[in-house]
């Protein structure tokens, strides 16, 4: 009863998404900030589960009674999302006619909200005049030739398509880095992926149904469109197993040489604004090539233009399809909006967020991560020169350039960003309060030519490092990352409670946002980016490094056989918590770690370290959702890595044969 009692006057000051942030003016007050983040923590707990036989159940067996809105949230993460979006919105309500890019930012939120029906096929009225064709869907007589029938060019379509996200058909394009220079950005050109999400043939002929065909013509043009689907799975499926995973570098005139099966002036022509277009001189290359181009060539000349128009449509509506702002309750509907801005138009929600939340504790919460940050980067330094890998001098100076060049970036925005300044950046778009589908178009259209823009290698309006362009996914996110350009993105959502907070003590901070951090720094250093240095460029230097994981790979996968992104994720977690306990717990001699409660320093250490991953998973487990491609579950990943810590099974007393004692712990450094 006390705990519930205690939790009902903790919510308001931990969860709470307004109020004056304060910094308390005594050390008693930081003992009761302290003492109040801790009662809600060890709420979580479950202390009927044994933690040697299943420490996620211990440390978060009670989390989903504590965060109940599961229509909103499942795990943590989503409950940060959730808290960061209601705080966005609140702001954007409140200064919604202040103008400028407040004005813009509601403009689309009022579309997105008040869209009564979402209807893909307003979305492909609007695209018809940019691609000078009429869907052949809405031709008002099925039995007549479809007027673009002998004057289809499906490689200009395909391009113009792309400009508006659709991507990953018959080509897969993308902006890349050059492996030798990485602040050089090259087109990248590939073909359409094995793994493409197939077309379902009775989602389809619904579809066409509710187009209006007649069950008969659906049922024709189905076939033909899943024929079209399957010879295309064979080409690209063959290509996958043949792939070899390289990546040439050609001239645009080699291009045009090696691979004249696509009239490529043609389709980056129609690609890229013209000033881009006259600067991609170089291409980057990876598994297309003229066998497959030969194919396509022929399955697609074996295909009616109305077929392969039709293709283009229904993948076009997969992709659109997830754009579209969902039907429910108004709270769902408006925090889909919110999350589609934070996608569309980041740097103008982060600015929302700077200016309305985070401007008043940035000098003492920056000031704190960024000792946390160094305090991280020592306790690596000095296991790095400790040289458990018996690196070799140029390898040991390698691995420590890279390590002092890492940057962390708190909240992605450049620093002293003006309202003049957004306004530059966004200029061209005109978004209007009743016109969802006229404004979705116009920012898909914007993020693609940024991106785009990249390639002509010309200084933006900030320098690299004070904003970094993000993939619309990753922007909506406000998990921590690891980024390409050697720096720790910590957005802003993640800086807050009940995650994290200056104000707390020096263990609380580095058992949770410290491992966070630790976890992104060796990410750096994981089995993808380990090969490109400081700069970002392909060394040959970090491939040696690489050789010596090894022990720690064939250690892990001893008794975890897993693919290679969650095996960098395993790293990570195993040398992130080890870097986050030492540099706490080395500098504090053990007279000075009295307990909390009943609970040891290391205890609350460990448990605290995995409440950002705590999470509903009777729920989760109710969703058919088997595996997270890059850590695996939130249960699965704790119970697989925290094992492997030296002093896990220490601070709860594990002994062998009990499932979180770890016999053989891996190290990698």
């Amino acid at each position: 009863m006390e705990c519930r009692r205690l939790l009902n006057f903790l919510l308001p000051l931990m969860l709470g998404i307004s109020g004056t942030w304060l910094l308390p003016i005594s050390p008693l007050e930081l003992m009761e900030f302290d003492s109040r983040f801790l009662a809600q923590v060890l709420l979580n707990v479950n202390a009927s589960v044994e933690p040697c036989e299943d420490f996620y159940g211990y440390a978060c067996g009670n989390w989903s009674a504590n965060y109940e809105n599961t229509q909103s949230y499942l795990d943590m993460p989503g409950y940060m999302d959730y808290k960061y979006n209601t705080q966005l919105l609140n702001a954007l309500e409140r200064h919604s006619q202040q103008g400028g890019i407040y004005e813009l930012l509601w403009a689309y939120y009022v579309a997105c909200r008040d869209l009564e029906q979402p209807a893909l096929n307003e979305l492909l009225h609007l695209l018809e005049p940019q691609l000078g064709l009429e869907w052949p869907i809405f031709r008002s007589n099925h039995s007549e030739q479809w007027r673009n029938e002998t004057r289809f060019d499906w490689l200009a379509t395909l391009a113009k398509l792309r400009i508006y996200g659709l991507n990953g058909v018959f080509i897969k394009q993308d902006v890349n880095v050059r492996r030798e220079n990485g602040s050089h950005y090259v087109l990248l050109l590939a073909p359409q992926p094995a793994d493409a999400d197939p077309l379902g043939e009775q989602e389809v002929q619904d579809l066409y149904v509710a187009f209006g065909l007649d069950e008969p013509l659906a049922k024709n043009l189905t076939a033909k469109l899943m024929q079209l689907e399957w010879r295309l799975g064979n080409i690209t499926l063959q290509e996958a197993e043949q792939s070899t995973d390289s990546l040439t570098e050609w001239t645009f005139a080699e291009l045009q040489q090696r691979l004249p099966q696509i009239n490529w002036r043609h389709y980056l022509a129609e690609l890229l604004d013209a000033d881009v277009a006259d600067s991609v001189q170089l291409l980057q290359v990876t598994a297309l090539n003229a066998s497959y181009l030969e194919q396509l060539q022929l399955i697609l000349a074996e295909s009616s233009n109305e077929t392969i128009c039709y293709y283009l449509m229904f993948k076009l509506l997969y992709a659109f399809n997830e754009e579209l702002p969902p039907t429910g309750s108004n709270e769902t509907r408006s925090t889909a909006c919110v999350l589609q801005l934070r996608g569309h138009m980041p740097l103008a929600m982060n600015y929302l967020y700077e200016q309305h939340y985070y401007s008043e504790r940035r000098a003492a919460t920056d000031a704190a991560l960024q000792k946390l940050q160094l305090k991280l980067t020592k306790e690596f330094e000095r296991l790095i020169n400790e040289n458990y890998l018996q690196l070799d001098a140029l390898e040991l100076s390698y691995v420590l350039e890279e390590l002092h060049s890492l940057r962390l970036k708190i909240g992605n925005i450049p620093q002293g960003l003006t309202m003049s300044q957004l306004m530059t950046y966004y200029k061209g778009l005109q978004l209007q309060h009743n016109d969802f589908y006229g404004n979705k178009l116009q920012l898909l259209r914007f993020y693609q030519r940024l991106d785009q823009q990249l390639l002509t290698n010309q200084p933006g309006m900030w320098p690299a490092h004070e904003y970094y362009q993000q993939d619309a996914v990753v922007a909506r996110s406000s998990s921590p990352v690891k980024i390409f350009q050697n720096a720790v993105l910590l957005p802003h959502g993640y800086l807050q409670l009940p995650l994290y907070d200056a104000r707390l003590s020096d263990l609380l901070q580095h058992a949770q946002l410290g491992f966070i951090l630790a976890h992104e720094l060796q990410h750096a250093f994981d089995l993808f980016h380990i090969v490109y240095d400081g700069r970002g460029n392909y060394n040959q230097t970090g491939l040696a490094v690489l050789q010596h994981f090894a022990n720690f790979t064939s250690c892990y996968t001893e008794h975890n056989a897993q693919q290679q992104l969650l095996l960098s994720e395993s790293m990570s977690d195993i040398v992130g918590l080890r870097l986050a306990y030492a540099s706490y717990f080395n500098g504090v001699p053990p007279t000075d770690r009295p307990p909390v409660g009943n609970y040891t320093q290391q205890q609350l250490f460990f448990i605290n370290s995995v409440q950002f991953l705590c999470a509903n998973m009777q729920e989760i487990a109710g969703m058919s959702i088997t595996q997270d491609a890059e850590h695996g579950l939130h249960n699965e990943r704790v119970n697989r890595n925290w094992p492997h810590h030296e002093q896990f099974a220490n601070a709860f007393n594990c002994a062998a044969g009990q499932a979180m004692y770890q016999a053989d712990k891996c190290r990698l450094w």
